[in-house]
């Protein structure tokens, strides 16, 4: 019997400790430096001297940045870029048949050449998140800048065998430029409190002043040695994956 008493004494102690272990609350709604791997996707739209050459494109990006705790970002970004469109569909004019994009393989038959834009860019960049319109500490408008290069050229594809855009004689028409490039972000950044949903979204911007690295272009007999000013802008979304650690959480009765 007092075996049994005693069982039913430290019962109600025993049920306390268990209710203390199993019901938790996350901590305060706080701050954190958390460091993020960052996939995104955007289109864009060409303005100054790189509408001339190209049409609109789709640009996929990866980053590697960091927010703390005090709303700081940066980090780092690339990207490649791809379109479809070339606002200069004659840069072959030498070597086209009158009809149709065509030229002659080396067979001696009609081959459609494909033209399109490929590219890419690579950013450092720095900025702030500011706290506003969000439902926790780590969210809100995120606004940077970022300072690094920009390449592009016009790519050229074909089905069969063309002695005259060999490799070596594409270069004296895919217009291959380089130079240095400025990167602006304006948009929203949200870290849900479960990590399971985190993502941004925003206007990108991007400037560059960009050299060809081409010594001669075959279609205009000319060299050109003019630094050109290209322009992107357009929608960036992405999706980010946490890098830090899971904060520890409080248990406790209540």
């Amino acid at each position: 019997m007092k075996n049994i008493a005693l069982i039913l004494l430290l019962f109600p102690c025993a049920y306390a400790s268990a209710q203390f272990v199993i019901e938790k609350k996350e901590l305060p709604d706080t701050a954190y430096t958390i460091p993020m791997f960052n996939a995104s996707y955007a289109y864009q739209w060409s303005a100054a001297e790189m509408h001339d050459r190209f049409g609109p494109n789709s640009n996929v990006g990866a980053s590697i940045t960091v927010k703390t705790k005090k709303g700081w970002y940066y980090g780092i970004k690339g990207n490649f870029l791809w379109g479809a469109r070339v606002n200069d569909p004659k840069v072959l004019r030498n070597i086209l048949i009158s009809d149709g994009y065509s030229v002659i393989d080396n067979q001696g038959r009609l081959t459609h050449v494909y033209l399109g834009q490929r590219g890419s860019s690579f950013f450092a960049l720095g900025g702030k998140m500011f706290n506003v319109l969000a439902p926790n500490k780590n969210s809100g408008i995120l606004t940077y800048a970022g300072f690094g290069m920009l390449q592009h050229k016009i790519s050229i594809k074909f089905e069969d065998d063309v002695a005259s855009l060999t490799d070596e004689h594409k270069k004296g028409y895919d217009r291959f430029s380089v130079g240095p490039a400025a990167n602006a972000f304006v948009g929203y950044l949200f870290l849900s409190k479960n990590r399971m949903i985190n993502f941004f979204g925003g206007f990108d911007y991007t400037i560059g002043w960009t050299k060809s690295l081409r010594k001669f272009n075959y279609d205009t007999q000319e060299v050109d040695t003019d630094r050109h000013t290209n322009i992107l802008y357009g929608i960036r979304a992405g999706w980010i994956i946490r890098l830090n650690r899971r904060q520890a959480q409080e248990f406790y009765y209540n």
